[in-house]
């Protein structure tokens, strides 16, 4: 009787499909990391004088002179430490806070179906919901009054758009907070966090110092590239910081932003030496992070090995994560409401906590002139996210190929290449990379935009599927192609639809990624496409809130109906199988 071994064997496939599956994983890499290797070498060169487009055929450091000159450098870098370092350790502390208290329970459990749709939220239109709801003039300052009589004038101090960056730095870890949760849910099964705190427990440990010293230092080394990501954007973000953050001077990435669009092109040497100084200042810092990790882990293992009882104290993490998950779910939910008034609204003065009359207005004046961001939108985003989901699948499907054929995958390698678009700073290669574009004459072309929303698109996708897809039991597919007629047959009759919940979700994923992409569209679309993010960030360095609210409610919308189609069509696929319901 032939083994099941032997029977796959006869139905292996093709020599064809085994190149196409080993071509694939190169393919992408090139698709991603080519425009980055090209753009930082379009930046770096006029960082250096050499500029043919401007008649610059000479290297020399007359840009980063005139760079290291320029009014508000060093007010703007300050104000980039304080706002991106400070986002970043912030995030990272509320997750080990909420994991320290609500890690493993029936909260958290409910806290994951809400990742969905609270990640599916895009920056830009997430600040400017908090923007309506902090202001001095905001909804919060209108119920105080409302309740209490108190401050009947708007304040003159600012909690939003402050000279020194720390309401940046706020919004910016409520946003990256949910990423490195989702981040973080792939790693906590494998840490068996449960039986941990256990035995922890029996030892007369609490739950922070299991949590702290000995479940956190793993769980940090399996997030580092997540939380490296997360320092990345957040020391170089620019459509954030173009709505939350200080604006005379700004931080270094808009002022470089600045720079690069200024009239006077001899400026464009001035921004590219930013643009370089910033990457450099990056990875300094990741560096400083990865190299202080050594004395930090031989601190730990001294302190363990001398057996010192570290704490035997009650946890009151609980309470705090408990408010901590309260306060930032309540924000995104009131930033959503009060977006939504002002979207409605015909006349609201201050200190009413409700509109005194209600509009359509806003709404017909904006039909006219979002038809064309809104198509361009969809295009970009239903593309990429398309194109991702199909290299990502035959690039994880060559992964089972090479584990079938007992050859080695190098998963470390492939995380970190995933990574490099998401650490490397879209100021510093976005600009070489259009440079790059316009002597191919496709600057300003669909085709190079679609390029550049795929750079980003692909890691997220990749990250957000690799987990369920390498989870995923292969002996179905192995019993289904000893049953049927081949390979591809029990991928689409088997594999597919038991995956079809997280490759949806993919999808959506990158969906959400594109739409929330603004330089690429700014440099590599040239002024000749515009997206619902490009016209929101502009609407929202305006005065009209009640278009800034529309823009930024159509901008938060698609995600959710993608992430809302996600979730409903496996619900009806699989309405007559229980077990695939429960998967």
């Amino acid at each position: 009787m032939p083994t099941l071994t032997s029977s796959l064997s006869l139905r292996r496939p093709t020599s064809l499909w085994s190149a196409i599956l080993a071509i694939i994983p190169w393919l992408t890499a090139a698709l991603f990391l080519l425009p980055i290797i090209v753009g930082l070498l379009g930046t770096w060169l006029p960082a250096f004088g050499y500029f043919p487009a401007l008649n610059e055929h000479s290297l020399s450091l007359t840009p980063w002179r005139q760079w290291l000159a320029y009014p508000g450098v060093n007010s703007s870098t300050v104000k980039t430490l304080i706002s991106g370092l400070g986002a970043s350790f912030l995030a990272l502390a509320m997750l080990l806070l909420i994991l320290i208290g609500l890690y493993p329970s029936r909260l958290f459990q409910k806290i994951e179906k809400a990742l969905s749709p609270v990640l599916s939220v895009p920056h830009a239109a997430f600040a400017i919901g908090l923007g309506f709801l902090i202001a001095p003039s905001g909804w919060l300052l209108r119920l105080v009054h409302e309740a209490t009589g108190w401050v009947a004038r708007p304040p003159v101090w600012s909690l939003f758009q402050d000279p020194y960056g720390f309401s940046l730095a706020v919004t910016l870890a409520l946003k990256e907070l949910p990423f490195l949760l989702f981040m973080s849910l792939a790693v906590l099964p494998s840490l068996k966090v449960h039986r941990t705190l256990w035995l922890m427990r029996g030892m007369g440990y609490s739950r922070r110092a299991t949590w702290l010293w000995m479940l956190w230092p793993q769980l940090y080394r399996q997030i580092r590239l997540p939380f490296f990501a997360v320092v990345a954007y957040s020391l170089t973000v620019v459509d954030l910081a173009l709505i939350a953050g200080p604006t005379t001077p700004p931080t270094l990435s808009v002022l470089i932003t600045r720079l690069f669009n200024d009239p006077d092109l001899s400026l464009r040497t001035v921004g590219a030496a930013g643009a370089t100084a910033l990457f450099l200042g990056v990875l300094l810092i990741l560096w400083a992070l990865r190299i202080v990790e050594k004395p930090l882990a031989w601190w730990r293992n001294r302190t363990l090995r001398r057996g010192r009882q570290i704490t035997r104290h009650t946890c009151p993490e609980r309470p705090i994560a408990i408010l901590l998950v309260s306060i930032t779910g309540l924000l995104y939910l009131l930033g959503l409401v009060v977006t939504t008034l002002w979207s409605l609204t015909l006349r609201w003065r201050y200190p009413d906590w409700l509109p005194e009359s209600t509009s359509l207005r806003a709404w017909s004046r904006i039909t006219g002139r979002i038809e064309d961001p809104l198509w361009c939108t969809l295009q970009l985003a239903g593309l990429a996210s398309l194109i991702a989901i199909v290299l990502v699948i035959l690039a994880l499907e060559n992964e089972v190929r090479l584990k079938q054929m007992n050859r080695p995958v190098n998963t470390r390698r492939v995380l970190w290449l995933l990574y490099l678009p998401l650490v490397v700073p879209q100021v510093a290669f976005i600009f070489g990379f259009q440079v790059s574009l316009i002597g191919l004459r496709w600057d300003g072309t669909f085709p190079a935009l679609l390029w550049s929303h795929l750079v980003f698109v692909l890691p997220y996708v990749f990250l957000t599927l690799s987990g369920p897809y390498r989870r995923f039991d292969e002996r179905y597919a192995w019993v289904a192609r000893t049953l049927s007629s081949g390979p591809f047959t029990a991928y689409w009759r088997v594999k597919f639809p038991m995956l079809l919940r997280p490759i949806l979700y993919a999808v959506a994923t990158g969906f959400a990624v594109s739409i929330a992409q603004y330089l690429p569209t700014l440099f590599v679309g040239a002024g000749r496409f515009s997206t619902l993010t490009t016209e929101a960030v502009a609407m929202a360095t305006g005065s009209d809130r009640r278009m800034m609210a529309v823009m930024a409610l159509w901008q938060q919308s698609l995600p959710l109906v993608m992430f809302a189609l996600a979730t409903l069509i496996p619900a009806l696929y699989f309405r007559n199988r229980r077990e695939m319901m429960q998967n």
